[in-house]
């Protein structure tokens, strides 16, 4: 039964299909996208001042500190991205990072932020 079953999910991760059990299993990663904006803002990030790039929450309509890295992109100020980024659960073992590693998987668009841009926080 278990050589079955092993077999089974081989033969759907081969054709593409993804893990019908993930759910069950519990997937560390998953897909995003998000709206990144064109310029740096200085956030405070546990007892010291640093520029963070600025996320777009479409949830509550209105721009937010970004505190992670993304790994692979290369942030040029004055450009609005959107990214398909991959998040990596960490764990809440380790101390002092956020939850979750992003890492992009796709730059969607990358368009000059307008002259008179501004966050309105």
């Amino acid at each position: 039964m278990r050589f079955l079953l092993i077999f089974t999910l081989l033969f759907l991760s081969a054709c593409g299909v993804e893990n019908p059990f993930s759910s069950i299993v519990g997937d560390k990663e998953h897909i995003e996208i998000i709206t990144i904006g064109p310029y740096t803002e200085l956030c405070h990030d546990a007892h010291f001042e640093r520029p963070c790039m600025v996320e777009y929450n479409e949830d509550s309509e209105r721009w937010e500190f970004f505190y992670e890295s993304i790994q692979g992109f290369d942030f040029e100020p004055g450009f609005i991205y959107t990214l398909k980024v991959r998040l990596e659960d960490r764990g809440t073992e380790i101390q002092d990072v956020g939850r979750y590693a992003y890492h992009l998987v796709e730059l969607i668009e990358k368009k000059p932020a307008p002259d008179d841009f501004s966050y309105n926080w």
